[in-house]
């Protein structure tokens, strides 16, 4: 008698794929791959030195003051919104013409090429800032210091903004916080027959205002 034939049992990779088999998109690799490792954690950021920003996760106190540092019958430059904090201040700088301008040249106050152009042109607006004690900061002051190195005077930085045509908005940064008496802004522009311009807020009171500032995160 004949043993009977032995049977072949075949691997289930050995079957086919069949339409639909969920297992086929497995069958050049293992059903349970060791996925590849996280990517490493970023490095912490590292914090900003006060004259470059505000402390992140502080409250500011709020002075309702504002200073018109010029009116004509065809300009208007005022300062206000005044956001207090420990290290600094947050102001908004606002300029309103009487008649809209097609210049595509963009802010007024700030140079496009980054330099300082020689002469200044007369449709440049000149904007600063005089603290009580004398020193000062001026937009002709281009370029930003050295986070690793403290600025010898006051120094104020652009912040966000916006505007065109008839209206210009821009938020700055200013460290430190003024000296006791008068802060002074300081304007002119040529082109619209402005000539040194300059109104005050009270350096006391902000200083008062930013004792109202209220730390949420201690750093």
């Amino acid at each position: 008698m004949m043993a009977p034939a032995a049977k072949t049992v075949r691997s289930p990779r050995s079957v086919p794929d069949r339409a639909g088999d969920p297992l086929r998109s497995f069958s050049t690799m293992s059903f349970f791959d060791v996925p590849a490792p996280p990517p490493e954690p970023l490095p912490p950021e590292r914090p900003r030195p006060p004259w470059l920003s505000s402390r992140r996760g502080v409250l500011p106190g709020y002075s309702p003051q504002r200073a018109t540092v010029f009116t004509t019958d065809r300009a208007v430059l005022f300062v206000d919104r005044f956001r207090l904090y420990p290290t600094g201040i947050m102001f908004s700088l606002n300029l309103l013409l009487r008649e809209r301008t097609e210049d595509p040249s963009g802010w007024p106050w700030q140079f496009h090429s980054g330099r300082r152009p020689d002469p200044l042109p007369d449709d440049f607006l000149r904007f600063g800032v005089l603290f009580g004690d004398g020193s000062k900061w001026t937009n002709l002051d281009v370029g930003r210091p050295d986070p690793g190195k403290k600025p010898d005077g006051p120094f104020v930085m652009e912040q966000g903004g916006g505007g065109g045509g008839d209206w210009w908005d821009q938020d700055y940064w200013m460290w430190p916080l003024p000296s006791e008496g008068p802060l002074t802004f300081v304007a002119s522009w040529p082109a619209y027959g402005v000539g040194e311009s300059s109104a005050e807020v009270d350096g006391t009171e902000l200083r008062r205002c930013a004792e109202a500032a209220e730390t949420i995160w201690p750093s």
